[in-house]
């Protein structure tokens, strides 16, 4: 599947990077602002998204009302891994978006990990 662009509030499924050097697919939410792809051609950052809740303080759990659709099972967003990515890495999208409020509460609690480390 050939994707041309993705949109911010976005989850799609992408080849992430975890922390032990692993790639594995993995959902994550895009959380750059749509112009980035066009300043840099197809550039995205996502926010990890996943099943597993390892490091409870440093996550947030993803309700089902959140989204414009379900997730399949209980996950995570994993506020303090962040990568980026070109839409050509995107393996998947599932016409999932997060709702405006909460994604500006995921932004707040990324900010809060990574650049004021108030955890």
């Amino acid at each position: 599947m050939a994707v041309s662009n993705v949109y911010q509030r976005e989850i799609v499924e992408v080849p992430f990077v975890l922390p032990d050097g692993k790639v594995l697919p993995h959902p994550a939410l895009v959380i750059s602002c749509d112009d980035l792809q066009i300043v840099e051609p197809g550039l995205f950052y996502a926010v990890l998204v996943s099943s597993k809740n390892i490091i409870p303080e440093l996550t947030i759990p993803i309700q089902s009302e959140w989204l414009s659709s379900p997730m399949p099972k209980a996950s995570y967003f994993v506020t303090h891994i962040v990568n980026s990515f070109n839409v050509a890495d995107v393996v998947s999208r599932h016409n999932c978006f997060l709702r405006k409020p909460y994604f500006d509460q995921v932004i707040d609690k990324i900010i809060a990990n990574i650049i004021d480390g108030d955890w």
